[in-house]
């Protein structure tokens, strides 16, 4: 990293005013030959060296450095500037669930038609898709995003050599992001379900046998193993190791143990 593409800035201002209002004054400082008393180019300036920074902070920062005369007072003018619109954060969307009546949104179909796929081979897949997630009734915010990546991977295989016939797996084979959200339902992670995935591919590299239903196997695979996982610790915490040679009883306990002479007949 270039010293030009770092920060300092001060610590009293940044604990007194906030941490942006801070860096957009040492910006101020830096370039304050250049941009004293121009509104215009210090915004200009701001939003190439401060992406990260949003609009509304950039705004209520310049509020706190005029209020405190931080800043040339001629800046104040950037407040009303044609070119300084405050844009509103953009609302991340709650989580619906799909229903029957969904499509996908004009941009999702747009980026489907720049990868060359053509419309009626989505719209024939799009009734697979909705009914797959009817069934579950899982929620999303990213139906768009997740209808995509759905066509996308049913598209490649239209255009393999396969066709849709059984193949065998190879050291590149992964599986869909489907299979993730349906091992999520069972709480299991897809941190977790990678670990098995070197295992079931080197399995059936050296079996050989041709599946269409690899998604599947995974599923089955990582369930079984992930189970079986489980119960092994749960064993683990509750085993009592007894060392050969060790008693089972404390001393006081083996004193007091009469237990041993309703073995002997006195008659």
């Amino acid at each position: 990293m270039e010293d030009s593409d770092k920060f300092s800035f001060s610590k009293d201002v940044a604990e007194t005013l906030g941490l942006e209002t801070a860096i957009i004054l040492e910006l101020y400082q830096k370039h304050k030959s250049q941009i004293s008393g121009n509104s215009e180019k210090f915004l200009s300036t701001i939003n190439q060296e401060l992406p990260f920074i949003s609009q509304s902070k950039i705004k209520s920062s310049f509020d706190k450095l005029l209020k405190y005369k931080l800043i040339d007072t001629k800046v104040e003018s950037i407040k009303n500037s044609n070119s300084y619109n405050v844009k509103e954060a953009p609302k991340i969307s709650s989580k619906t669930k799909i229903d029957s009546n969904w499509a996908p949104s004009s941009e999702a179909t747009e980026i489907l038609k720049l990868g060359g796929i053509s419309e009626s081979f989505y719209l024939d897949k799009l009734k697979e898709y909705k009914l797959y997630w009817l069934e579950r009734g899982q929620e999303r915010n990213n139906w768009n995003t997740s209808f995509i990546d759905f066509i996308r991977r049913e598209w490649a295989k239209e255009q393999s050599s396969n066709k849709g016939l059984p193949y065998v797996i190879d050291s590149n084979w992964i599986p869909s992001d489907d299979v993730y959200d349906i091992l999520e339902l069972s709480d299991i992670s897809k941190e977790s379900a990678s670990k098995y995935l070197p295992e079931f591919i080197l399995y059936w590299k050296e079996n050989g046998s041709a599946f269409t239903t690899w998604n599947s196997k995974f599923i089955e695979h990582v369930k079984r193993r992930h189970l079986g996982a489980d119960k092994i610790n749960d064993n683990e915490k509750n085993k009592k190791y007894i060392e050969p040679g060790k008693y089972k009883k404390d001393f006081s306990s083996r004193k007091s143990d009469s237990s041993w002479a309703s073995e002997i007949n006195l008659d």
